[in-house]
């Protein structure tokens, strides 16, 4: 039997099983300028061993741990606009869509299964 590889793992693996060793991405957003409703609660990012960034939604790793996840808790913020400057030519050379929010789109394509 074939087991689907899960998004989560190779997130936890990379914050070494603690999410509070990743950056919280901040979206400060009343409304979506990409048309998510309701609003995302924002992303927790973290890099792989080849320096490739990890994106979970915190909405996903809440959902799945039963934890609340706090910006305050994380190594750092960081704005969803700071981290569109500076991984720019990565979103432009890894996303599909520039409608689509960049952040949601990553997470999507990156590899594995959805876990929930």
């Amino acid at each position: 039997m074939k087991s689907k590889k899960c998004k989560m793992y190779p997130f936890l693996k990379a914050v070494r099983g603690n999410w509070h060793n990743a950056l919280f991405i901040k979206c400060d957003y009343d409304v979506c300028p990409h048309n998510q409703f309701p609003t995302c609660k924002g992303f927790l990012l973290t890099i792989d061993a080849d320096g490739t960034p990890i994106l979970m939604p915190v909405k996903i790793l809440q959902q799945s741990s039963g934890e609340s996840i706090e910006s305050e808790e994380c190594r750092a913020v960081l704005s969803k606009q700071s981290f569109e400057a500076i991984y720019g030519l990565y979103i432009e050379w890894h996303t599909v869509s520039p409608a689509d929010c960049p952040l949601l789109e990553l997470y999507q394509l990156s590899d594995g299964n959805a876990c929930l």
